[in-house]
């Protein structure tokens, strides 16, 4: 549950009008956490809300509001901290999503809104670092990881917005006048137009402004068919974009490849139903299932990923060599062939262990997201990619098998650098994955998952 809760205030009419109008208590919650909750030094004590203007804050979601509901984390790096450095393309990916960027001056939390894919839309906070901020009266509290719908973020954003527009209802101010053109103009597109910013916001394009776009994009954009850019595979595309690259292009080369397999929307089978608070439990939790169906030890190696698609799918995964998939980000293309079997399509000349987690993560996705037709396997972040890759780790290597496995090679090798890395490549050979997977499972065997972002 989303609750953005405005209580009006009066400041003197000193420095920018707006913004005095505006100033209101904000107090801003999503799930269990309050992302405004904070530590007033001045009364050294906790408050829910911030005192700040709300013009700025509503102005900066109608001028993301496609990037803020649809554009996903796009790259390789996790998401940084509050103070951290940043490439300039991350500097605009925050630019476009954190709340920080709202207000300058005033005192915001470092919240990031983005998509998951799907329905789903992540929220994330960081705390401030100690004494980062020292002339701010406050410091944010607040680490955050939360998922939520989609339709109901809209709706509390797009409540917030109408709010601020009624407080400055009557203002003469041109700038009132462009915001409320901007936000019917969101409102009011049509069935069509809304497919072309739904997916212009899944690469942070402002569907309003396309003549800045790359000439590849508008070209594409402009000749898709209707529905094409909302494809189950068009989405997978874009939320691992290669935007230095002719995405156009790639698509094209993907769509041969589901001609080359006749890959389609899944059997009617749902073998796999999972309910669960974020990407990597869902993963874990199915995978734990598939090797309790097969009755596999978590010290045993999985000697065939087919045998678990029997287990997650009822059918048998084929593997299918395609030198049409382009090179970047995306590993390869998943689907069912003729609704009876699910077929995997992949670049030939893999090592061993990368085909055997990609045919993992193909599984997953077989047996438990292919409804809307064909899918994509990538290096994405959206939820099912992280649960997919969640799913291939512990199908083939579970976190407490490895644990145990590893702290067993420790004891006979030694507890330095070169015994912790002989031990990874040990374990890895074991489990037929690769020290990263190892690695990343050693990680996730605390309590404190890294969730495979």
């Amino acid at each position: 549950m989303i609750r953005i809760e405005v209580e009006w205030d009066k400041v003197p009419d000193e420095g920018d009008l707006l913004e005095c109008r505006s100033w209101a208590r904000l107090e801003w919650s999503a799930g269990r956490y309050i992302l405004t909750r904070v530590h007033d030094r001045d009364t050294r004590s906790e408050r829910k809300g911030i005192y700040v203007p709300q013009y700025p804050i509503a102005n900066w979601i109608v001028a993301n509001w496609w990037s803020l509901l649809y554009e996903p984390w796009p790259f390789i790096e996790a998401l940084p901290e509050a103070e951290a450095e940043a490439t300039p393309q991350i500097q605009a990916w925050l630019q476009r999503h954190c709340l920080r960027a709202a207000s300058p001056g005033y005192a915001s939390p470092f919240t990031n809104i983005f998509s998951q894919g799907g329905d789903r839309i992540a929220m994330t906070s960081r705390r401030d670092p100690s004494n980062a901020y020292p002339r701010m009266r406050v410091e944010f509290l607040e680490n955050v990881e939360h998922t939520d719908n989609r339709l109901e973020l809209a709706d509390a954003l797009g409540e917030y917005v109408r709010r601020v527009l009624d407080r400055l209802e009557g203002s003469d101010d041109d700038r009132v006048a462009v915001l409320r053109e901007e936000w019917d103009a969101i409102c009011d597109v049509s069935g069509e137009e809304e497919e072309f910013c739904r997916a212009a916001g899944r690469l942070g394009l402002d569907p309003f402004d396309v003549e800045e776009w790359p000439r590849h994009l508008r070209e594409w954009f402009e000749r898709a068919a209707p529905g094409e850019l909302s494809s189950a595979l068009v989405t997978d595309l874009m939320e691992a974009p290669d935007l230095e690259q002719n995405m156009s292009a790639q698509h094209q080369a993907l769509l041969r490849v589901v001609e080359e397999c006749g890959l389609g929307s899944a059997a009617d089978v749902t073998t796999l139903p999972s309910v669960m608070s974020n990407a990597h439990e869902e993963g874990y939790a199915l995978a734990e299932r598939v090797r309790s169906e097969m009755r596999l030890q978590d010290g045993e190696r999985l000697s065939d990923v087919g045998e678990a698609s029997v287990v997650a799918c009822r059918r048998a995964l084929a593997i299918h060599e395609s030198n049409q998939i382009p090179e970047g980000r995306v590993m390869g293309v998943i689907g069912w062939r003729a609704g009876q079997a699910p077929v995997l399509a992949m670049r030939g000349h893999r090592k061993l262990d990368a085909a055997r987690f990609l045919s993992a993560r193909g599984v997953f996705m077989a047996s438990h997201a292919m409804n809307d037709g064909p899918r994509l396997v990538t290096d994405g972040k959206t939820w099912d990619q992280r649960a997919s890759r969640a799913f291939g780790a512990e199908l083939l290597a579970p976190r407490t098998g490895v644990k145990r496995l590893f702290g067993e090679v420790l004891r006979g090798r030694g507890r330095d650098e070169g015994g912790q890395y002989e031990a990874e490549s040990l374990v890895a050979q074991h489990y037929g994955v690769s020290p990263m997977v190892v690695r990343h499972q050693l990680e996730n065997s605390s309590e404190v998952l890294s969730g495979w972002m």
